[in-house]
């Protein structure tokens, strides 16, 4: 069966971090219409600049945090009913200071996690998974009334970050987790027609950033991580339906990743290549920088 990603439309949560916009360009390869979101208009202009504003590409200003999530949606829908969602929304360990993400989840508590207000733990610990439960709970009823859709999670986080993680991301980290599990069973009774996976990542090391940058045509880590999560939404595209069980994809290990990539390529269609995204200029400890060229990197 041919792919169907090509004119259906998409939407990456969580699209504007390191892995979000490594999805986003795999998506745009493939012919997708791509919807972004974020609370951020500086962050949503500055990667279609690096994605040299695609037709395609359609940025939203808005937050899918309970106090927004109906509002932003408005707007996603005004667009177009997306056939594809990945739902990610990592930790980065490496976010600047300053920069953090709306939750907040990135600082440390003050002491020991165990001296923590006990209702400031109850307002922190669920705030991921409250967002991604809005986002599916409004837009997974209306994807069972089409035929071709896909809905993947990406979970879990690599060994370096999570040496790095707070406390209270690697609460929210877990819970995100469950929620996929939960929603792939409920899937697999239902006999649903969408293709609802995860796709977890655990024990992957970072590619040493020093020989990234002698060789600036490597791929990231994270870049092959999105591009794998758009690959198997294009497997989803092909899903014919009912769904036998919510598939979950574990990768621990680089070959495991590697046996992934080639397992779901990303369907490209002809015409112009969008630009690369992991050509990398300089590189630190805790600051990955993307350089800000076109050509087709692969």
């Amino acid at each position: 069966m041919p792919p169907m990603v090509k004119g259906s439309t998409a939407l990456v949560v969580g699209g504007v971090g390191p892995i979000g916009r490594s999805i986003v360009r795999g998506f745009l390869q493939a012919g997708a219409e791509v919807i972004i979101n974020s609370r951020s208009e500086a962050k949503l202009a500055a990667l279609a600049k690096d994605l040299g504003h695609p037709a395609g590409l359609h940025c939203v200003l808005g937050t899918m945090m309970p106090s927004g999530v109906d509002r932003t949606m408005e707007k996603v829908l005004s667009i177009g009913t997306p056939s594809h969602v990945v739902a990610h929304a990592g930790v980065a360990w490496f976010t600047p200071k300053g920069d953090e993400d709306e939750t907040n989840i990135l600082a440390s508590p003050r002491g020991s996690l165990l001296e923590m207000d006990r209702q400031v733990f109850a307002d922190s610990t669920g705030l991921l998974v409250n967002m991604q439960f809005g986002v599916a709970s409004l837009l997974i009823p209306k994807m069972r009334q089409m035929q071709g859709c896909s809905y993947t999670f990406i979970t879990g986080t690599s060994s370096t970050m999570q040496r790095d993680l707070s406390p209270l991301s690697r609460i929210n980290t877990h819970h995100i987790s469950g929620l996929a599990s939960a929603l792939r069973a409920e899937s697999k009774s239902r006999a649903d027609s969408i293709y609802l996976s995860e796709l977890r990542i655990g024990n992957l090391p970072m590619r040493n950033l020093p020989s990234m940058a002698k060789d600036p045509t490597q791929m990231p880590l994270s870049a092959e991580i999105g591009m794998l999560a758009a690959g198997i939404a294009t497997t989803g595209a092909r899903w014919a339906g009912p769904q036998s069980g919510g598939d979950l994809y574990s990768v621990g290990s680089l070959d495991e990743l590697n046996a992934l990539r080639a397992r779901f390529p990303v369907d490209e269609v002809p015409g112009p290549k969008i630009p690369a995204l992991w050509h990398w200029q300089g590189h630190s400890d805790r600051t990955l920088k993307p350089r800000m060229e076109t050509g087709d990197g692969e």
